[in-house]
């Protein structure tokens, strides 16, 4: 299995929700500091992590990943 964030697509909805890495935080339960290191493309998050993203922005997983299953 493969996946790659899209952080830009995130950046777009937190954007289009009013949310700052403080407010995805907090709704997320994710550190401050891990949102950051996502969303600089410093990390690579577990599938736990995108799941937690995806449900606090209210998107499903495959709106801010492009998971390909490696065969």
């Amino acid at each position: 299995m493969h996946y790659e964030i899209q952080t830009d697509q995130i950046k777009q909805q937190m954007l289009n929700k009013g949310y700052s890495i403080n407010k995805l935080s907090k709704e997320s339960k994710i550190s401050k500091s891990t949102i950051s290191r996502i969303l600089s493309k410093t990390c690579n998050p577990r599938p736990e992590t995108i799941y937690k993203i995806a449900a606090a922005l209210n998107l499903e997983i495959k709106e801010i990943t492009n998971y390909e299953e490696e065969i």
